[in-house]
């Protein structure tokens, strides 16, 4: 899978990455809004562009498996991924989340 990328970058107006990965039919681009590695990954809301992209890259496997079972044969459009394309880590940081705020309540109060 590491090597279907072909390229990663940020758009002009810094709203997540851009990417190519190599398909069935060709090369397909995508498109992962801030706001989804907000929501899925738990990117930082003022991150910078190589804070956006060190992110992607951390994910990398995940992000391009998922772009994958969307898109397997290439077109000529942008296709972009969701929040809900990634709901088993969203589910997982939000059970890691309240795990950890039981936890501590438990310790605070014992």
């Amino acid at each position: 899978m590491g090597s279907a990328l072909v390229w990663a970058a940020i758009p002009h107006n810094s709203d997540g990455v851009v990417f190519q990965v190599r398909v069935i039919r060709g090369l397909q681009r995508f498109h992962i809004a801030r706001r989804t590695l907000e929501e899925a990954f738990g990117l930082a809301p003022h991150a910078s562009d190589a804070g956006q992209l060190e992110l992607f890259y951390q994910h990398k496997t995940h992000i391009l498996s998922r772009a994958m079972r969307k898109r397997p044969i290439a077109s000529a459009d942008t296709a972009a991924l969701q929040t809900a394309d990634f709901t088993s880590v969203v589910k997982v940081a939000q059970d890691a989340t309240a795990f950890a705020a039981d936890t501590e309540g438990y310790l605070a109060t014992n």
